[in-house]
Parts: structure tokens; sequence; C-alpha cells
């Protein structure tokens, strides 16, 4: 079958990116052909504009940063994921809808509601990630994420026009099913994020092209949020240790930092997909919350450890010092493998 791939894939991030590679290339292991439909509208192309409407310039370093990690991704992007041309507005999507058999929409927070309100510009209803537009295919929702836990009213009114018409829909979370059902779905069902379904052996094989290789041990720290606060913090507590954190090494591609975590001994981070790289490549890891508990964008990070028995490992961030404790607790990594198996084998059956 032809099927197309609508997700956040021009994201600076590489949880974003590498998810959809994973999908990808996953589909393409089923025998099917396999594109990512382009779709970014101009609200988020980068340039002197957004700069300043962002006000970026109170914060240059962060921005260059950012900056170096887009084109190392921008280069990943291009040379693996198959891309359909531009396209900038949903209302686009349709002339090259019609040379797919399947549409899947997923995974990531592409269900946001903020996105459904306001994607491609302030009060414009952007139903791209719903499949709002004219398509006579099959449409998929897989592993769709909402990026909360409670959808607002009048986004959930609007939402519930589209997502009627989808022949599967599954979830990323477990909140997500109680969101479904307010949309007026009761048929959802949890499924792993796309980066659960490779092997190891894929990651390893990305990790394999990275050209560096650290000689001596280290933790890493991977954090999107609050890194100077959480660089102060677990630099105190961990003072013993060497700790390379982010992309201090200059290596942004998503391959060095596959290879970061891998030639870890430890890993620290706020990040899902990071910690899904660490179940992978089975590296121990806490991982940091702004918040406490299961509330808000945790629950992504308790429907994926609850499942393994390891959620204890989610740390709230006004009690760091129980990363030492995790540093010296091993894991079972065979009965996780083993879960994870098992999982991804009731994916065969929607894909």
């Amino acid at each position: 079958m032809n099927i197309g791939i609508l997700t956040f894939h021009w994201a600076t991030n590489y949880g974003a990116v590498l998810q959809c590679y994973a999908l990808q290339s996953f589909l393409e292991e089923k025998g099917h052909d396999v594109k990512v439909i382009n779709y970014k509208p101009h609200l988020y192309d980068d340039n002197i504009l957004t700069f300043l409407r962002l006000g970026k310039l109170l914060r240059f370093r962060a921005y260059l940063n950012n900056r170096q990690m887009e084109s190392a991704l921008a280069n990943f992007r291009n040379s693996r994921l198959h891309l359909t041309e531009r396209v900038y507005s949903y209302k686009d999507i349709k002339h090259i809808a019609s040379q797919f058999d399947v549409i899947i929409s997923g995974s990531d927070q592409v269900a946001n509601p903020s996105f459904l309100m306001s994607g491609e510009g302030y009060g414009l209803i952007s139903p791209t990630y719903f499949l709002g537009f004219p398509f006579n295919g099959k449409r998929v929702g897989y592993a769709l994420s909402f990026g909360c836990v409670t959808y607002p009213e009048k986004a959930c009114n609007i939402a519930r026009n589209y997502i009627k018409d989808f022949d599967i829909i599954s979830v990323r979370e477990n909140t997500g099913i109680n969101i479904m059902k307010a949309m007026g779905r009761d048929d959802a069902f949890v499924v792993p994020d796309p980066a659960m379904l490779q092997k190891p052996q894929f990651y390893h094989s990305l990790a394999d092209e990275c050209q560096t290789n650290k000689s001596t041990s280290y933790d890493y720290c991977f954090f999107i949020r609050h890194v100077a606060e959480r660089k102060h913090a677990i630099n105190n507590i961990l003072k013993d240790k060497r700790i390379i954190w982010n992309n201090e090494d200059k290596d942004y591609t998503i391959q060095g930092w596959i290879n970061k975590i891998r030639q870890a001994e430890f890993v620290i981070t706020d990040s899902f997909h990071c910690v899904i790289m660490c179940l992978k490549l089975h590296k121990p890891f806490a991982v940091i919350t702004e918040q406490k508990g299961n509330i808000g964008m945790n629950d992504r990070l308790y429907t994926l450890l609850d499942k393994i028995s390891l959620s204890e490992r989610i740390i709230y961030k006004n009690q760091l010092y129980d990363i030492i404790e995790f540093q010296d607790k091993a894991i079972d990594w065979q009965q996780i493998d083993c879960y994870i198996t098992q999982t991804n084998l009731i994916v065969n059956n929607i894909l």
C-alpha cells in the first residue's frame, strides 16, 4: 500500500524526528511504500521576523544552539525521510492525498488542542492532524497524543467533527482514552510510541554512524526544559561524576545524541524519547519532572513505565537526591525486552 504519514517531523526535537523515521522504517519493512507528508505552516519557518516576534534576541545563546541542532536535523530529514513536496496549509493537502491508500496521523502531540485551534496562525482552525481534508482512503490515528489530560471543551467540539471519520483510532497515553470518549469515540486503545516499534539494532546502527567515541566514563544529562536550573542542582549532587550535558560536545546530530546515550553509564533526562532510547539501549536512567505525580504531560511517562515497573524512576524536581539511589539499582532488561516484544506484536494487526 501507499501510506502517507502526518506528524511533527519538522520540529527541532530529536524525539519528533526519530519517531517519524522509526514509523516510516517500520512500515517499509512490512512492504509498504511510505512518504512523510511535508506539511509545515509558514508560521514555523525560522527567519528574522519570527526571531524578533518570539523575543529570541533575549535568549541568543539558546537560539544559536537551537539553530545548530536544526541544521543537523534538517540534514537527517532530507537524507532519511521520504518527503513529499512542501505543503503550507491543510487545505492544500488534498492535492497530494490522492496518491495514498492510507494516511496515518501520529504520533507525538499531533492532537494538541493549541495546534488545532491556531496551528496555522492565531484564530485559524487547523484540523490537519485530525485529517480534516478531502481523502477517500483509510484514515488511521496511531498513538495520538494530546499534550493534556483534559481537552478544552471548545476544541473538543471542533475535533469531534473530524475524529468520527477515522477508521482506526489509537492513543499513546492512558488519559487519551477518556479524551477520545469525550470526542465521541469509545473504540480507542493504547499503543506504543513509534520509536518503541523498532528493535535495538535499529538504534545501534544509527549510533554506529557517530564518529566520536568517549574514552572516559560519564553520565549523560539531556534536558529540554529548565536546563540551567537542572544543571546547577544535578552538578552539585553528582559533583564527583563526569557529566556531559545536552550537546556540549558540539555533536548536534541525532546519531550523536543516540550514541551519547549508548555510551553513558547513567542517563538523567526530562525527555520522553530519551527514556525510550534508554529502554532500547539498556541504559539505567532517571527522569525528572517539573510537576509531581501523574498529571499533565507526565502521563506519557507513567503510561510507558508503569507497565514495566519502572515508574519509581520518575523523580519530582524537589527529590533530585533520589538519583543517587537509582544509579546503583539494577534493571531486569530481559523482562522489559519481553514485555516490549509482546506489546509490539499487537501493532502488527493495526499497521
